[in-house]
């Protein structure tokens, strides 16, 4: 199924879970209700930054909204990954393995583009954000403390603070990143 219809059958499914109308989601993400309608109907490729602000609505978790059905075993090949593009498109993320009921975290990776960044300002549900750098260099923010990381260099933060994360460097970084959301 097209990652467009995945996203929209589950906003659906939430809204009819909560009776939420569109009226009132787009009171809680600041969307106007004909780019949530658009969304619904799977006529759009929402960007990350509108697929967050719609999971914090819901609270829930970014990767519910991606999620198409529970397996007991997965197998992720790259190919098969869908990624949203931030607004500029040079920072891109896939989801590997979302969050669900028996999964307290999700697994991402994050693509991010020579000279560019990507600022979050931190999830509202509690959560540590692990990173796992695979290849090239990023610096990563974390409130005003900045860490350079390289190629085999891991790190983790809470993310519910402001983190930026950037790739000054010539050469596009690929980092692995675990959002665990404890037992909460």
């Amino acid at each position: 199924m097209d990652i467009n219809q995945v996203i929209s059958r589950n906003l659906q499914q939430l809204r009819l879970q909560t009776n939420m109308t569109l009226g009132k989601l787009s009171e809680k993400t600041g969307l106007s209700k004909a780019v949530l309608s658009q969304i619904e109907k799977g006529n759009s490729n929402p960007t990350i930054n509108t697929i967050w602000k719609i999971a914090e609505a819901f609270g829930v978790t970014y990767s519910a909204l991606l999620e198409s059905k529970r397996v007991t075993a997965q197998k992720v090949t790259l190919d098969q990954v869908a990624f949203q593009k931030d607004d500029d498109g040079h920072y891109r993320i896939g989801c590997l393995f979302p969050s669900n009921i028996n999964r307290n975290f999700e697994m991402f990776m994050l693509i991010l583009d020579p000279d560019s960044e990507h600022v979050t300002d931190g999830h509202k549900k509690i959560s540590e954000e692990y990173l796992f750098v695979q290849e090239g260099c990023i610096e990563i923010v974390v409130e005003d403390t900045s860490f350079k990381l390289k190629t085999g260099d891991s790190m983790c933060f809470d993310g519910m603070v402001r983190h930026v994360y950037k790739n000054p460097y010539q050469r596009v970084a690929k980092v692995y990143c675990m959002n665990y959301y404890g037992n909460n």
